[in-house]
Order: C-alpha cells, then sequence, then structure tokens
C-alpha cells in the first residue's frame, strides 16, 4: 500500500467521521438552545403557577471516609424547598471520623429491627436515626462494599419512600434542585429517572443550599472541567432528552422510582460505571418489554459539585471513568444496531461507541498521520492551516454559547472577567487538556483489566 493511498483512505474516512460528529453537535447544540429556552418560559410561568403537589423523596448519600465534606452536604440539603423528604448517609466502612460526626451533629439514637432486603448489598451493621428540622435523618453503617453501588443499595433497603435520589457525598443539592425534578415526574407517570444538571462548586460561595457568588474558578484544571460539563449537559443530554436516549442518569445526581430500580436488581456492584449501567439496564428493561417509560434530564435541577484541582487528581478521575464505559459499553453491547432499541441504538449508543469509546484510538491515528504526513512531506500546510484555525474557532465557540448559557438558566453572577477567562481556558482546553485527557483514556484503555476496579481517593476540600 502505498502512501499516497493511506491518505487518500485516511482522508475519506475523517471526512466522514468529523462530518457526522460535527453534524450531531450542531443539530444537538441547536436543539438545546431552543429547548432550554422552553424550558425558561416554562420556569416563569411555574414561578407564577406554583402547586403545592409533592410525592416524599429519600435521599441517598454514599461516604467512604467524607469527614471533610459531610456536614456541609447534611446541612444544605436540610434547605431544600421540598415538602416531604428524608436523608439517608451510608457510612461505607469509613476508617475516618464520618460516622461519629453525624451522629454527634445530628444527636442520633441506634435503632434496632427488622430490615427488609430487596437488593443486594454487603451487610449492614448499625443504623442511627434523629428527627431534624422536619426532617429524618438516617445514618447506616454498614462493611465496606468497596463501591458505591453497594452503599446505594443499602439506602434503598431502608429507604421508605417510592422515589429516591442518588448524590455524592462532596456535593449541594440546589435548593429548588428535587423541585424541579420532581415536576418532571408529576407531569409524566412513566418517567422512571430523571438526572441534573451538574456544575462545579470550585470557587462558589454557598449560603442555605444557594449559590450566592459563581465565579468561574481560577483553578486552570477546576475551571477546564466547569465549561466541559456545561457543554456536556447542557448539549447533549438536552437534545437526547427529546426522543429518551439518555444512556447516562450521573451518579452525582439522579432521581429514581424505587420500584423499578429493585425490578431491575439494584445497582450493579460489580460496575465500575454504575450510573450509566444502570441506565442502560433500566432502557433494556422496559424498552425490551414495551412498557412506556421515559428517563428524563432537568437542566434546572441543579447539583454542585467538587471537581479535581489537580491534573494527578484529574487522571485518577478520568481513568475510571473511562474505564466504566468500556465495561458498560461491553456488557451491554447487544444496543448496538438492535431495532428493538429503536432511536436509542441507532443515535446515543452509536454515538457513544464512535465518539467516546473509540475516540482516543481514531484521535491517536490523526496524530500519527499528520506526524506522517510532515515526514514524508505530504502535507497542504495552508489548508491544515484553515482547518485547524476552523475547528479551534468552532470548539472555543461551541464552549462559550453554553458558558454564557448558564446566566440564561440560573441567576449566576456576572463578572466580565470570567467570561475573558472562558476564553483563554477555552484555548488551554482544547491545545493542553484535551491532548493529556487523551493520554489518559488511552491509558485506562490499555490497563483496563489490570485497574479495572482500582480505586485513588481523590482529595476535597470542606465546604465554606
Amino acid at each position: 500500500m502505498t502512501v499516497e493511498l493511506i491518505f487518500d483512505i485516511a482522508g475519506v474516512f475523517f471526512a466522514i467521521y468529523l462530518f457526522f460528529y460535527a453534524t450531531f453537535i450542531f443539530i444537538g447544540n441547536a436543539s438545546a438552545v431552543i429547548n432550554l429556552f422552553k424550558a425558561r418560559r416554562r420556569k416563569l410561568l411555574d414561578n407564577i403557577l406554583k402547586h403545592p403537589y409533592y410525592f416524599p423523596v429519600s435521599i441517598i448519600v454514599p461516604a467512604f471516609n467524607e469527614s471533610f465534606t459531610i456536614l456541609g452536604t447534611v446541612d444544605h440539603l436540610l434547605h431544600l424547598d421540598y415538602e416531604i423528604y428524608e436523608i439517608i448517609i451510608v457510612d461505607d466502612g469509613s476508617t475516618d471520623d464520618t460516622a461519629t460526626k453525624i451522629i454527634d451533629t445530628y444527636h442520633m439514637e441506634k435503632q434496632e429491627g427488622p430490615l427488609r432486603v430487596q437488593v443486594p448489598s454487603k451487610p449492614i451493621q448499625e443504623i442511627y436515626t434523629s428527627q431534624f428540622q422536619k426532617h429524618r435523618i438516617t445514618l447506616v453503617r454498614k462493611e465496606n462494599g468497596r463501591s458505591k453501588a453497594d452503599a446505594v443499595n443499602a439506602g434503598i433497603n431502608v429507604a421508605t419512600y417510592p422515589y429516591f435520589i442518588a448524590m455524592d457525598a462532596d456535593e449541594i443539592l440546589q435548593t429548588d434542585a428535587l423541585k424541579n425534578s420532581a415536576r418532571l415526574v408529576l407531569e409524566d407517570e412513566n418517567v422512571v429517572a430523571v438526572g441534573g444538571l451538574l456544575n462545579i462548586s470550585n470557587g462558589v460561595t454557598f449560603k442555605n443550599a444557594r449559590a450566592v457568588d459563581t465565579p468561574l474558578t481560577r483553578n486552570p484544571v477546576a475551571a477546564m472541567q466547569s465549561l466541559e460539563y456545561t457543554r456536556a449537559f447542557m448539549g447533549s443530554r438536552v437534545f437526547n432528552d427529546s426522543f429518551n436516549g439518555n444512556l447516562n442518569v450521573s451518579g452525582g445526581y439522579g432521581l429514581f422510582q424505587k420500584k423499578a430500580v429493585i425490578e431491575i436488581g439494584g445497582y450493579d456492584s460489580k460496575s465500575v460505571g454504575e450510573d450509566m449501567d444502570l441506565a442502560l439496564r433500566l432502557h433494556k428493561h422496559f424498552a425490551g418489554k414495551n412498557i412506556p417509560y421515559s428517563i428524563k434530564f432537568a437542566a434546572d435541577a441543579v447539583c454542585w459539585t467538587q471537581a479535581p484541582f489537580t491534573l494527578k487528581d484529574l487522571a485518577n478521575q478520568r481513568s475510571r471513568w473511562h474505564r466504566g464505559l468500556i465495561q458498560s459499553m461491553w456488557n451491554h453491547r447487544d444496543f448496538f444496531m438492535n431495532r428493538q432499541y429503536g432511536h436509542i441504538s441507532l443515535i446515543s449508543y452509536t454515538y457513544f461507541l464512535l465518539y467516546e469509546l473509540l475516540a482516543p484510538f481514531v484521535e491517536l491515528a490523526g496524530v500519527l498521520l499528520i506526524a506522517l504526513a510532515i515526514y514524508t512531506n505530504y502535507i497542504n500546510w495552508p489548508f491544515t492551516i484553515a482547518v485547524t484555525i476552523l475547528y479551534s474557532f468552532f470548539s472555543v465557540l461551541q464552549s462559550l454559547i453554553f458558558f454564557a448559557g448558564r446566566y440564561f438558566i440560573q441567576d449566576y453572577t456576572y463578572y466580565s472577567s470570567d467570561f475573558v477567562w472562558a476564553i483563554l481556558i477555552s484555548l488551554a482546553d482544547l491545545f493542553f487538556f484535551r491532548p493529556y485527557l487523551l493520554l489518559i483514556r488511552l491509558f485506562a484503555t490499555l490497563t483496563y483489566k489490570k485497574y479495572l476496579h482500582s480505586w485513588n481517593k481523590i482529595v476535597r476540600k470542606s465546604f465554606d
């Protein structure tokens, strides 16, 4: 095979690959902007036509050595704008004083009695409860299950209400998040899960579960993730929501119908990407049996999460995420080109396969081909430079559109310097962070079997 033929084939492949990617992104972004505008109008109307209807919700917070963040998380949860909910903290065998802090702060008492086990989890050792500000707080102490999935399952077994929220212990659920996600269930009884919008809490100031000062953090690692989260959640998930095609309800925040989750056996404790695995199994269970259902996304249900603020912690997090993606895609490979699952198979699963799972190898092939073209002097420099500039402009513009959209959807504090910082971070994301994440995803793929179930603790800071 000649060099010319290699470049001809590669040129056709990358042209088709990028065409479909750009088309998907354009349609997704346009759809997202339209839907977000409609949601904004609906929210303004809802502010006038408030209703008193609620259903009770159990909020499950898995915690393993979360001494720095757990009290701040629970304190903010007590300020949710919602009538009936309980808070369940699952201490998954912590070796620090996580449990002691909760027991002492909320004056808890140990409870005795039988427990109905509906989904599998490691043994529960102790249960403590207290009534605090009209809401019941429960602490579940259990044997370490070495996975968030196992801890959430224990929380499901203890939960008393028909719907539950799964979130992380280093997060702040915005005061109206539960109300805004519950609204979708009230509007449609076939909704079995609702995902929320994750925002980066680094540098943000909170008061009573509401962000009162929202600058774009000046830590470049965290700022990059802030723009990335905004693109991912406000772009693709809003678009996928239009055809019930979301394959993931983020582990950071999700509202679920407990009965539906119990029907599929709860979370899979062997799954690294337990959030995506659960969503795929819900799709498979309902779509496979032709039962009406939907998995929704609420862009105005905001949950604030701490992002890794060092490159090392970012690498640990993203390696685990990518291995979880590989595991979930392989375990549910029967979704691929399966007419039974309709748009979920044709659009969502195919997109994840081509532009998430296989993307690192496609990107690496592109880099190697460019290097080969330079080495053989088989490169059109004016065309290459023009395409690079066009792609850079497209990428930066995409980030800035959705960054500006934050102020449209929520009442964030506006700082003119943030916009300049966002431009700089978008450029850094393009030329540094994305190549860095490419190496991480390649490493995660090559070491999939060796490190699949490894867990590296990420450094957290206490909430102000």
